[in-house]
C-alpha cells in the first residue's frame, strides 16, 4: 500500500524535472483561450492568428502551470486530448530514467523542424513531452 506520508524533499533522481504546462488540443483557439482564461483567471494572448498551432495562457500569479492550447483538426475521444508537459535541463538523462520506470517513446512522431522536446507515453499510454529548458527557467 502507497504511503501517505507527505514530504518536502524530492528524490534526487528528479532533480529540476517539473510539470510545466497542461496542454489542450483545441480546434478553435480563440474560444478555447476565452474559455480556459476566464475559467481559470489566467492572461490570454492579445490575439491569436489564423494559422497559430500555439496559444499560451499564464497565471498571473505565477503560481500554477500554463495553458498551452494546441491547435488540432479534431478532438479524438481516445486518448484524452490533454497531455502534461515536464521541463529539465537533462531532458535525455530524464527519457532514459523515464523509459527504465516504464514509459515508451512515441514512433513516427512528426517533430517541426527545431523542436525541444520528445513525446513519451506513461504505462497506461497517456502522452506526455519532456522539454529540454535552461535550468533557470
Amino acid at each position: 500500500m502507497p504511503s501517505t506520508q507527505l514530504t518536502t524533499e524530492r528524490p534526487q533522481e528528479v532533480g529540476d524535472l517539473r510539470l510545466a504546462t497542461v496542454c489542450v488540443n483545441a480546434t478553435d483557439l480563440d474560444r478555447a483561450a476565452d474559455f480556459w482564461s476566464a475559467a481559470l483567471g489566467y492572461r490570454r494572448p492579445a490575439r491569436i492568428g489564423d494559422t497559430d498551432q500555439f496559444a499560451r495562457l499564464d497565471d498571473p500569479a505565477g503560481a500554477g502551470p500554463a495553458v498551452l492550447l494546441q491547435r488540432a483538426d479534431d478532438i479524438p475521444a481516445t486518448p484524452a486530448p490533454v497531455h502534461l508537459d515536464l521541463y529539465t535541463s537533462d531532458r535525455d538523462g530524464h527519457i532514459e530514467r523515464l523509459v527504465k520506470l516504464g514509459a515508451t517513446r512515441v514512433d513516427g512522431w512528426q517533430y517541426p523542424d527545431r523542436h525541444d522536446f520528445v513525446v513519451l507515453r506513461d504505462t497506461e499510454g497517456n502522452e506526455f513531452c519532456v522539454i529540454d529548458v535552461p535550468a533557470d527557467k
